[in-house]
């Protein structure tokens, strides 16, 4: 699941580029919003992955409360719906009618709000597992120190991802118009830097095939 996600994070960085470059030869529309789309959309399999690392962790630890699998539940419809809004306000976005594109302003609007309140569900589970860390095995406690290290550069590319949303005038958080430094390091940068923590942490802890063996959570919860 984690390569799928990694293969899905290239896929849209190599999208981003090629439609970034068409649209330098474009006037049509419809290319520079699909680029904006695009180039925003790489926070998207990062958050996923982070809900994938906290399903382990839940998966692992059998006495983990009700609360918090329902949580998880509630974090992964969000997560969809968010998603869902997004991809619908982009294709709008790209309509010739006044109306329809206020529409699409509005639900990708919507949809990015929705992200960022399943976003602070998944911080609250991760609150909530610091405040179990003792009771936690070896593989939750390493998963639980990548996601915290790999917050805050998700936050940081959240908030950019927001203000070239509700700031589109502002010429300094466009993607395509404005600096390229503010995109580099509240971008990129930060898209990267997850993106390596989780890589290490995939092969740091162990494979889930090895993970589920009796011997091997035996010998984990012992340590």
């Amino acid at each position: 699941m984690a390569w799928i996600i990694l293969t899905f994070f290239s896929i849209i960085r190599i999208t981003a580029g090629i439609l970034v470059i068409i649209s330098e030869k474009s006037s049509s529309t419809g290319v520079m919003i699909a680029s904006v789309i695009f180039l925003n959309a790489g926070v998207f399999p990062l958050i996923a992955a982070t809900l994938g690392f906290i399903r382990i962790i839940v998966a692992l630890e059998r006495n983990m409360s009700r609360q918090i699998r329902q949580c998880l539940v509630v974090s992964r419809v969000l997560f969809i719906v968010g998603i869902g809004l997004t991809v619908a306000g982009g294709a709008l976005e790209g309509s010739d009618t006044d109306s329809d594109v206020l529409i699409g302003f509005k639900l990708v609007k919507a949809g990015y709000i929705i992200v960022v309140v399943f976003v602070g569900c998944l911080l609250a589970m991760q609150v909530y597992f610091w405040t179990q860390r003792s009771c936690l095995s070896v593989t939750s406690r390493t998963i639980l120190n990548a996601t915290a290290l790999a917050t805050p550069f998700i936050v940081v590319r959240i908030v950019y991802l927001f203000l070239s949303v509700f700031q589109p005038s502002d010429l300094r958080w466009s993607d395509l118009r404005g600096p390229i430094a503010p995109f580099l390091t509240m971008g990129l940068l930060m898209e990267y830097s997850v993106v390596l923590i989780y890589l290490i942490t995939g092969f740091i802890i162990l494979s889930w095939r090895n993970i589920e063996k009796p011997e091997i959570l035996l010998d984990d919860a012992t340590r």
